[in-house]
């Protein structure tokens, strides 16, 4: 078979992983800054206790020239002033610092969590997308009926592998229970995907149209599954206190967009076999 003929490839977006690398050494560079800033407002009030002990030594001097001459009190405190004045504006520079400081470190924290918890979504996703490549691949087994059992097994797992990603404990009895009450309540779905196993019996179109059918709709349920539970445990749920019916229009939702995901998937695929 000939190569397909490559073509040039349109420049890539930064992934969410390189953005959160990005933000992760922008966070880095912050902190750096941060302690240099802390470094140099540690320097300032020593400073500034300096020219108080200053301030204090020349207050003493200024009320042993008071007794000798007016002239020169006055001269004192209005150098006395003037020291005073400077102080003030030191511990005015301090307070700002400060409160720049503590503004830093509060966005620092935020982004921080920020970071950690869309590294804990992108590999959350990781996991749907590996689950979905397996069970559109499973959608191409030409023998009717074990398909949608093996689409349910996939299923399962990828809710045992999300319940182990957010550490929510999993039991098999309450998932199979889940997955059959959202996909169940998407009755037409399952009408499609039951139709389309069976039709890998008639020989030729059958066969292929049924196989292009259960791709589609085994990676479009894996997709809106993983929405689900990804949305049910970001939220702090877990299966103890899920409810399927709540999430019925959000499924159906999901289960559109993954449908239009996977369908743009499969067209892909065809058109490089076409150039094949």
């Amino acid at each position: 078979m000939p190569t397909p003929t490559k073509t040039s490839a349109a420049p890539k977006k930064p992934t969410l992983s390189q953005q959160v690398k990005s933000q992760a050494a922008q966070i880095e560079q912050l902190s750096a800054q941060l302690q240099k800033k802390e470094e140099e407002l540690i320097a300032l009030a020593a400073q500034a206790q300096q020219e108080q002990q200053q301030l204090q030594d020349q207050l003493q001097q200024t009320e042993l020239a008071a007794q000798d001459a007016g002239s020169e009190q006055e001269r004192q405190a209005k150098k006395v002033a003037t020291v005073t004045r400077k102080l003030s504006a030191k511990e005015q520079q301090i307070k700002q610092l400060t409160a720049e400081l503590t503004q830093k470190l509060v966005r620092a924290e935020e982004q921080l969590t920020d970071v950690s918890s869309q590294q804990q979504d992108v590999q959350a996703l990781n996991i749907v997308n590996m689950h979905i490549i397996a069970g559109m691949a499973l959608g191409l087994l030409p023998v009717p009926i074990i398909d949608v059992a093996a689409l349910t097994g996939v299923q399962l797992n990828l809710l045992r592998s999300l319940c182990k990603h957010y550490e929510v404990e999993f039991d098999e009895q309450q998932g199979k229970a889940f997955l059959h009450a959202l996909i169940s309540g998407s009755a037409p779905v399952v009408s499609v995907m039951g139709l389309s196993s069976v039709l890998k019996v008639i020989p030729g179109i059958g066969t292929i149209g049924g196989g292009i059918g259960m791709v589609v709709l085994s990676g479009a349920s894996l997709y809106a599954v993983g929405q689900v539970f990804i949305q049910h445990f970001n939220a702090g749920g877990t299966l103890q206190d899920f409810t399927a019916s709540q999430w019925q229009v959000f499924f159906k939702e999901k289960l559109q967009e993954g449908k239009l995901q996977a369908g743009q998937q499969v067209q892909h695929v065809k058109q490089l076999a076409k150039a094949a």
